[in-house]
């Protein structure tokens, strides 16, 4: 999982030098999905349970369903994700497409909406809330500066913007919103 982190905070950091990190040592994306994106992710749903401690409405129940859809939503986020972003990306890049490339985008891009979760879940507070509602913006910041990383060709460049929002964004909030309202 360290190496996995090491990534997630050089994104963060750098967005940038974090992809040429990235490009230069060529991890393997089905380790970082395994030994860091779902460790993140179970992490992400039991941080819920710190509600319990900051919040006197919450109940143990509500926080159970909350940690169960947060786990769904990221652990289904990440195959729709990888399909979305195979499907479109070959018509963006000069060459060919690299699987590898296109699945750790896919993990690393998600990841760090999974941090934002687990640093939002950790801050009591509804001053705070307002403040991690512009981080989820960021993550499609880091997912544009990847841009190089993939090889997206200058004139798909906003494409590859709105194919981030989409599949990085919108992709885990639509699950969210299904997933509240089956288990609500």
């Amino acid at each position: 999982m360290w190496p996995f982190l090491k990534y997630l905070f050089q994104l963060i950091l750098s967005p940038s030098r974090g992809w040429e990190d990235l490009s230069h040592d060529s991890p393997d994306p089905d380790a970082l999905l395994q030994k860091g994106y779902y460790p993140l992710t179970g992490i992400a749903a039991a941080t819920q349970f710190l509600k319990l401690i900051y919040n006197y409405d919450a109940t143990i129940s509500s926080v159970l369903r909350m940690a169960i859809i947060i786990f769904c939503t990221f652990f289904v986020a990440a195959f729709i994700g990888k399909a979305l972003l195979e499907f479109f990306i070959p018509r963006q890049i000069d060459g060919q497409m690299s699987v590898k490339r296109t699945s750790t985008l896919n993990v690393m891009s998600l990841a760090v909406l999974v941090l934002i979760v687990v640093i939002a879940s950790c801050v009591p507070g509804n001053l705070i809330i307002s403040f991690f509602a512009v981080l989820p913006v960021y993550s499609v910041l880091i997912f544009y500066k990847a841009s190089k990383y993939m090889a997206i060709r200058p004139d798909c460049e906003t494409k590859f913007l709105c194919l981030g929002l989409s599949s990085i964004l919108l992709v885990p909030l639509f699950l969210y919103w299904i997933l509240k309202l089956i288990l609500g």
